[in-house]
């Protein structure tokens, strides 16, 4: 199946997320913000394989529902338990009181480190369904 450059535009962005989680990371230290890039990467993904096997962009930022409509669709193996860790990262990472007080003090390099190795899972796992442009 051909990938259309929509889908490719969606990788390479995914891509460019989890660079920022790495640099988030390892060089700003601010494991927040790589926690959310990190998620962030995951959904691209995610929604780059389905739009990629469906033909639809989804309209979601949970994880897990992004994950299980994909796997409707094509054979991938993902723990749900680590998705849902991620899907929290989307609004926890960013906003006061949204399960933490502080999300910039509270979330920590385990965290951050957790988070990235999750994107860089899937991103295998999508590379298996998409070849990596």
């Amino acid at each position: 199946m051909p990938i259309r450059d929509e889908v490719i535009s969606w990788i390479e962005e995914a891509k460019a997320d989890l660079r920022h989680a790495i640099n988030s990371l390892v060089i700003l230290r601010e494991y927040n913000w790589a926690c959310f890039a990190a998620q962030q990467a995951v959904e691209k993904l995610l929604k780059a394989a389905i739009l990629h096997i469906i033909g639809e962009l989804p309209r979601s930022h949970d994880l897990v529902k992004l994950y299980r409509q994909l796997k409707n669709y094509v054979q991938i193996e993902l723990n749900e338990g680590m998705l849902a860790r991620l899907s929290i990262y989307y609004t926890q990472a960013r906003y006061p009181n949204a399960g933490l007080e502080r999300p910039s003090q509270e979330i920590t390099e385990i965290n951050a480190r957790e988070a990235i190795e999750i994107a860089k899972v899937v991103l295998n796992e999508i590379k298996k369904i998409i070849r990596d442009p």
